[in-house]
């Protein structure tokens, strides 16, 4: 009798269970996906429609019991998109955030173009011709030997995080360095790393040359940049300018016509 009324209870709880939760599956239903998308290339427009029909399919499910990992992987197909933002909105909405990765950078292989967003992401490969999304050309990578790995793929190798420091500062100060910047290039004169060097051709004419970039990146290319704000319209159009280490550990930076690094 007892082992009896132990199952009558067992059973009892769990229809109540399945009761509770048919009730919160049909209180706590997706009945909308937002997602709020910005973009800067009619590509990225495209892309954005097609991910939203994929964002779609999951209407109709628990918001209760769904998993964000599901919709995050849907925006992983897309390497040119970033998800700033992801979260239920209860009861009955997904909201997300999507961002265009911004293509930046470009390098020529014996296959063709690889480009990079602005943090050093990996989007593209086997280019014939080194274009942007957004119309123009990417900066063009010269002298570099930079592979893409990890998950999602990054730009790796020597120089490659001090490259990206260098380009944050002139994204800081320019805002949009495509605008500005034609070529990085790494320049070495002898086998010892300090006399290494990036040449930074600007669209005016005017290089900048960073000593031993390696050490102190986004200082020097900071004040290289305070020197090319302080150039006449008509000196950045020719010369070099020039950012130095000194004796005692402070940055120097000079303009001249003839580059001093070779």
């Amino acid at each position: 009798m007892k082992k009896k009324v132990i199952i009558t209870t067992v059973v009892a709880f769990v229809l109540l269970a399945a009761v509770i939760a048919a009730g919160l599956n049909a209180i706590f239903t997706v009945t909308h996906v937002r997602a709020d998308f910005t973009t800067y290339s009619e590509a990225g427009s495209a892309d954005a429609v097609e991910l939203r029909g994929r964002l779609d399919q999951y209407i109709g499910k628990s918001s209760t019991f769904l998993d964000l990992g599901e919709l995050s992987e849907e925006v992983a197909r897309y390497p040119f998109f970033r998800l700033a933002c992801i979260e239920k909105r209860y009861p009955t909405t997904v909201y997300l955030r999507i961002e265009e990765r911004k293509e930046t950078y470009a390098i020529a292989g014996e296959d063709g173009y690889t480009t990079f967003a602005d943090n050093g992401l990996l989007l593209r490969s086997g280019l014939s011709e080194n274009t942007n999304r957004c119309g123009g050309q990417n900066i063009l990578l010269e002298g570099f030997s930079f592979t893409a790995e990890g998950s999602p793929a990054t730009m790796q190798g020597e120089y490659a995080e001090a490259l990206l420091s260098v380009m944050q500062a002139f994204k800081s100060a320019l805002t949009e360095p495509r605008a500005n910047v034609l070529t990085v290039t790494l320049m070495r004169n002898t086998s010892d790393r300090r006399n290494d060097f990036f040449r930074i051709r600007m669209c005016e004419g005017v290089a900048i040359d960073l000593a031993d970039p390696a050490s102190y990146p986004a200082e020097k290319a900071a004040l290289a940049l305070e020197k090319y704000f302080a150039l006449s319209d008509e000196m950045r159009t020719f010369g070099f300018i020039t950012v130095v280490d000194g004796a005692n550990g402070e940055l120097f930076a000079d303009y001249s016509r003839n580059s001093r690094l070779g």
